[in-house]
């Protein structure tokens, strides 16, 4: 059996639109709404995660059934998987608020995610092989998960529960299929893994060809996220900076000390879902619960500068406490943050 060009490009361009609808859909609260009350914008943003995500679900498990009928495979109906969570939202739009086009692009991610989930876990399920078919401009890293051709359904394409690779602005999809006489036109892996073979394997060579030939149009889209970044970082709604209006913190403390893979209090933070790309997300919690009047274990040293603690619930999978500790000069108006780590109450 062979899937039509025409029956798949219809099928990846229904999904695709509800990955557009709900990142436009985002776009316009933005501009409606600005992005200054965050949990406005997650609230709003896990509505359509929800809601696009149904759709899309919906839509893999029609098109999963067909190609289990057409084969002449007797199995269960496809089971539809479960959009995004309030914490998996929220984490996303944490990362992004400072950029609405990035904003609007994870919208669109977390939507693409749940029907692209939906096939993969019955594909696992059914054991059935799958395939990773590219449509339009597609990226190195798609082609070179396109050169692998089809193979059998495993959780090694799952990450937390999730495909791990899916990214915006891209109609790659899985294709699914029970016997080796079905396939999708136009799918041609021995093409992609020449291009891949060409290239030494080396998925950054790929990339820097793929901007040579593309680099105007690249340019201006980063000029364009650019542009709207330092908009929305002009005023309070935008990114909390380590210096702020609260506190100081160096830049190497969080990325090179507290979230540094093998670093003294790296497993404590791990172990509450931060990684090392989360800086931002643990100085913005950071940022909400820093209060100088839940200071303790306050000392003044020979010097005059003043030593204190405060103890604050950090995580993005799951809450637990840390002892944050802090350091003012004496003169200075502003703490900086020494250290910070898994410690409960007294």
């Amino acid at each position: 059996m062979k899937i039509t060009e025409k029956t798949w490009v219809e099928y990846i361009t229904r999904l695709s639109h509800l990955n557009e609808i709900a990142g436009q859909k985002m776009s316009d609260y933005i501009a409606m709404h600005g992005s200054g009350d965050t949990n406005a914008l997650i609230a709003y943003a896990q509505a359509l995660v929800q809601k696009y995500g149904e759709g899309s679900a919906e839509l893999a498990c029609q098109m999963y059934d067909s190609i289990a009928e057409a084969s002449g495979v007797d199995t269960p109906p496809a089971e539809p998987a479960e959009p995004a969570n309030y914490s998996e939202t929220a984490k996303m739009v944490f990362a992004t608020k400072q950029s609405p086009p990035q904003l609007c692009g994870g919208v669109s991610r977390l939507v693409k995610r749940v029907g692209v989930d939906t096939t993969l876990k019955n594909a696992i399920r059914d054991g059935a092989e799958w395939a990773w078919v590219p449509h339009g401009d597609t990226c190195p890293f798609c082609i070179m998960l396109a050169s692998r051709g089809w193979q059998k359904a495993s959780k090694k394409a799952l990450k937390g529960g999730h495909a791990e690779h899916i990214h915006a602005h891209c109609n790659c999809e899985y294709a699914v299929r029970f016997n080796s006489s079905t396939t999708v036109a136009g799918y041609d892996p021995e093409k992609y893994l020449v291009w891949y073979n060409n290239h030494g394997g080396d998925i950054n060579a790929m990339r820097r060809e793929q901007y040579e030939q593309n680099k105007d149009k690249i340019n201006a889209q980063k000029r364009t996220i650019y542009a709207e970044r330092k908009l929305h970082s002009s005023d309070r709604s935008g990114t909390i900076g380590l210096d702020n209006d609260r506190y100081f913190i160096a830049e190497p403390k969080i990325s090179q000390y507290l979230l540094k893979p093998g670093a003294k209090h790296w497993a404590e933070f791990l172990g509450v879902g931060y990684t090392e790309k989360d800086g931002q997300l643990l100085n913005e919690a950071i940022y909400r619960q820093f209060d100088e009047s839940l200071k303790v274990d306050i000392k003044t040293s020979a010097d005059g500068a003043e030593t204190f603690s405060i103890f604050m619930e950090l995580g993005l999978a799951n809450l637990k406490t840390f002892r944050t500790v802090w350091r003012r000069e004496q003169g200075s108006k502003k703490p900086r943050l020494i250290t910070a780590h898994r410690e409960d109450r007294k």
